[in-house]
């Protein structure tokens, strides 16, 4: 191999880690693509080292060490299935270093499926389907669905200010709660207002990064876990304080945040707004072309497995059954289907309703205003992920919520790394 092609090689494997990286793939799974790329290209000696924000290959033969940055950006799910199959083509070597390069620029550049004002809707429908699973009252799916309009707005704004965006989690909670507890105090107590400010937050609260950074550091990857998970814990803590500072102008008292949970909807409706709420993640994060139908199977597959399973048993068994399941299936049609999506594309928006992290943020919020031992003389009805009915596990404090939450994140791992390796031993053999 020459100097310039060793070269094409390395960058085009720190481009396919960073595009990877951007898409939402775990720091171990990126590592393992990466280490079959070179190989596949004769280039076993080169030594990887992958941090969530960077890539960096080692070069013995030649001396040198090249080092990429992630970048600011996150790829859209659409781009996300066009990187998984360059990195599928690149496992094999069936294309070459400078036409790897060439695609994954061209997918960078790639406009989106569906306008903003569409994507700003889905993200609309996710927060009211939300609500909805949460089964808070008809008030309160109205009024996520118009929180989740403001947030859809601030997030494509700021989609390509990186300056602004960090701004946008404790700005949005803070409109979110000041908008909503001043609004519900005008209607009754039948809005259970705590839950309605966290629907239309759905897309910044960081359930993901909490399951992903436990993934890496049960894989060994100490530092990329540890990084997510101090990064998430941040995320939700801004997040708490921007409603209970919302919360504070709008004239109701922190320490009387209660998440009212007498009245709710017919346990039914909470399968339509699984349904709802695919639709919307489909628009507000561009799924590729044929994906949407596997992703509302999938969410419906997941919420049925994680209500029958919290009812029969625990909730936190029940959420790592519903993720290992929905990948699974997601495995099988990515490797059955000759026109499926990629499994990662498909399970990623099950992955966000099922982590626990919206529930995390209503147990510290009222954790912090004191609530969880003055809220109500009823028992607090919850469970451990996103998807709750809030009728499976009955907790005596708020506190009891978050360390719920965080046993349903280790469930949801074992789950994954269940499904994955499922899927390793059964798919088919790829073809060249």
């Amino acid at each position: 191999m020459t100097v310039t092609d060793a070269a094409a090689v390395e960058q085009f494997i720190l481009n396919l880690g960073q595009a990877q990286l951007a898409s939402g793939y775990p720091v171990d799974d990126v590592t393992s693509t990466l280490d079959q790329v070179a190989r596949a290209y004769g280039r076993a000696d080169l030594e990887l080292f992958v941090l969530p924000n960077a890539v960096m290959v080692d070069d013995p033969a030649a001396g040198r060490a090249r080092v990429i940055a992630e970048g600011t950006n996150a790829l859209r799910l659409d781009q996300a299935a066009q990187v998984h199959q360059v990195a599928q083509r690149a496992r094999e070597g069936a294309i070459s270093p400078e036409e790897g390069l060439r695609s994954l620029e061209q997918i960078r550049d790639e406009k989106p499926r569906f306008p903003d004002w569409v994507r700003v809707f889905g993200y609309a429908l996710a927060a009211a389907g939300f609500a909805l699973v949460f089964r808070v009252s008809l008030w309160g799916i109205g009024m996520a669905f118009a929180g989740g309009l403001f947030v859809g707005t601030l997030i494509v704004l700021t989609r390509d200010r990186p300056n602004i965006a960090p701004l946008v989690p404790p700005f949005a909670a803070f409109v979110c709660a000041f908008s909503i507890f001043g609004f519900a105090s005008l209607i009754d107590s039948d809005v259970q207002p705590l839950r309605v400010v966290a629907a239309p937050l759905i897309a910044l609260i960081p359930g993901a990064a909490l399951t992903r950074g436990t993934q890496e550091l049960a894989s060994g990857h100490i530092i990329s876990g540890s990084s997510r998970l101090i990064a998430a814990i941040v995320q939700i803590l801004v997040l708490t304080f921007g409603i209970l500072f919302g919360a504070l102008l709008a004239k109701v008292s922190p320490y009387d945040l209660g998440d009212l949970t007498e009245n709710r909807l017919p346990m039914w409706v909470a399968w339509i707004g699984a349904a709802i709420y695919a639709v919307g993640q489909a628009l507000a994060f561009n799924e590729p072309k044929g994906a949407v139908r596997y992703v509302v199977f999938l969410l419906l597959v997941a919420f049925s497995i994680q209500q029958l399973v919290s009812w029969q048993m625990d909730a936190v068994l029940a959420a790592g059954i519903a993720a290992a399941v929905s990948l699974f299936l997601a495995l099988l049609i990515q490797d059955r289907i000759t026109t499926g999506p990629p499994a990662f594309v498909l399970f990623t928006p099950v992955f966000w309703l099922l982590v626990p992290g919206s529930l995390g943020l209503v147990g510290i919020a009222e954790a912090v205003t004191g609530t969880g031992d003055t809220a109500t003389s009823t028992t607090t009805s919850a469970t451990t992920s996103l998807t709750s009915s809030l009728d499976a596990i009955s907790v005596g404090s708020d506190t009891s919520v978050v360390l719920l939450a965080g046993a349903s994140i280790i469930a949801i791992t074992i789950g994954m790394q269940i499904a994955s390796v499922a899927g390793r031993l059964i798919k088919p053999r790829q073809t060249p």
